[in-house]
C-alpha cells in the first residue's frame, strides 16, 4: 500500500513538471529586440524621444507577436564610439537579430561596421540621414530620408530665391557623416558655392565675426543649441537668412528662440498629417503615458518600431523576410506620416521647406 502511494507520489510528480513545462517561456518562444541610442550626453534629447517612440509602439502590443513574447533590450550608446561597440557586441553574442540603432548617422556607421559582418542581424534607424548608407545592398534600412543632391531640389531653389554666394554652414564637426552630407547642395549645382564649414564648438563671437559677411546660413545643430545662436546673431543685428536642419525643428527649438524664431527655414522630410485619424490615435496614446504632444523624434522611433511589429505580425522573423515584407509593401502609413521604402531599404520621400510664421512651422516648398 505504502509502495502503491509513493508510485502514485512520483507519477503525480512528474507529470506536474511535465504538465508545468508546458507553461515555462522558452527562448524559442521570445523575439529579442535591440534597441542602442543615445540616451546620455550632449545630444541625449534624440534618443530619449525615439526611445520614447518604440516604447510606446511595443506597449501597444503588449510585448507579444503571434503568442509570442517581445523583449526590449535597450542600451545607451553615450554617443561614444567604444561604448556603442561594446553595446551591439553584447546584443549579437546574445542572439539579438533585430536591432533599432540608432539614433545619429556618426552613431550608425559605428554599428553598421559590426553588424554588415553578421548575415543574420537586421538594423533599422530611426534618424540615420546621411547619404552614405544609401543605395546599398545591406541589411540596414531606416524611417529617415538621407540627405542627397536629388533630395536638396527645394533648398537649392532657396538658396537661389535668396541670390546668394557667400553661404556658410555651421555644424558639430565632430559629427561630420551628418554635416558633411549637406555639402551635397553644392555638388547638384556648380554656380552654388559655400565659403567655409564653422565648428559649433566655437564661441558665439568668433562665430559672429566669421559669418560678418554672410548672405545665406545653413545650421546643422540640435534645437537648443540652434535657438541659441539664433538669439545671438539676432541680438547683435546679423539678420542672414538662416535654413536649420530638420534635427532642430521641434517645439523647444520655437520656446527656446522666443521672437527670433519666426523667419528661420527649416529643411525636412516630416510632413505630418495632424488630421489623419492615423495619427490622432498615436498622439492620444502618447499624450496619455508622457504628458505631452509627440515631436518628429518621438514619431521616427515609433515609426521604426511600427515597421518591425508589422513584419513580425506578418510571420516574418528571420532577416532576409524581414527585408523582403517592407520592401514588397513598400508604403507604410505611420502616425500620420506616409514613408515609401525603395529596394534598398532607403526612404524615397522628398525633403520639404518649412518657415517658422507666428510661432509655427508652415511648409512653404
Amino acid at each position: 500500500m505504502i509502495k502503491l502511494n509513493l508510485n502514485n507520489l512520483l507519477l503525480a510528480g512528474l507529470c506536474s513538471l511535465l504538465f508545468s513545462g508546458c507553461f515555462v517561456q522558452k527562448d524559442d518562444d521570445t523575439i529579442k529586440i535591440g534597441v542602442v541610442l543615445g540616451l546620455s550626453g550632449k545630444y541625449s534629447t534624440l534618443g530619449v524621444d525615439e526611445k520614447n517612440g518604440i516604447v510606446l509602439a511595443f506597449n501597444q502590443i503588449d510585448y507579444r507577436v503571434n503568442k509570442k513574447k517581445v523583449e526590449l533590450i535597450i542600451k545607451d550608446d553615450k554617443q561614444d564610439t567604444t561604448t556603442n561597440q561594446n553595446a551591439i557586441n553584447e546584443l549579437i553574442k546574445n542572439d539579438v537579430k533585430i536591432l533599432i540603432a540608432n539614433a545619429t548617422s556618426s552613431m550608425t556607421k559605428v554599428s553598421l561596421d559590426i553588424t554588415s559582418k553578421h548575415n543574420d542581424v537586421f538594423q533599422i534607424s530611426p534618424t540615420a540621414s546621411s547619404s552614405q548608407f544609401s543605395n546599398k545592398e545591406d541589411n540596414f534600412f531606416r524611417v529617415q530620408t538621407a540627405y542627397s543632391p536629388k533630395h536638396f531640389n527645394n533648398l537649392i531653389a532657396l538658396i537661389k530665391e535668396h541670390k546668394a554666394q557667400r553661404i556658410f554652414l555651421i555644424g558639430d564637426k565632430n559629427n561630420k557623416t551628418y554635416l558633411n552630407d549637406f555639402l551635397h547642395i553644392f555638388d547638384e549645382d556648380k554656380n552654388i558655392h559655400y565659403e567655409a564649414v564653422i565648428d559649433s564648438h566655437l564661441s558665439y563671437e568668433e562665430i559672429f565675426k566669421k559669418v560678418k559677411n554672410a548672405d545665406f546660413i545653413i545650421q546643422v545643430q540640435n534645437s537648443t543649441d540652434a535657438a541659441s545662436l539664433i538669439q545671438y546673431l539676432r541680438i547683435h543685428k546679423n539678420n542672414t537668412p538662416i535654413l536649420s536642419s530638420g534635427w532642430a525643428k521641434n517645439k523647444e527649438f520655437i520656446e527656446n528662440s522666443g521672437r527670433w524664431a519666426n523667419g528661420i527655414y527649416f529643411i525636412s522630410s516630416d510632413y505630418i498629417n495632424n488630421k489623419d485619424e492615423n495619427y490622432q490615435n498615436f498622439a492620444n496614446e502618447f499624450y496619455k503615458i508622457y504628458k505631452h504632444k509627440p515631436n518628429s523624434f518621438n514619431i521616427h522611433g515609433y515609426q521604426a518600431a511600427r515597421v518591425i511589429i508589422d513584419a513580425l505580425q506578418n510571420g516574418n522573423e528571420k532577416l532576409e523576410d524581414i527585408k523582403n515584407f517592407i520592401i514588397k509593401k513598400e508604403h507604410f502609413n505611420i502616425a500620420g506620416n506616409k514613408l515609401s521604402f525603395n529596394k534598398y531599404g532607403d526612404i524615397k520621400n522628398q525633403y520639404y521647406i518649412f518657415e517658422v510664421q507666428n510661432n509655427k512651422f508652415e511648409r512653404i516648398k
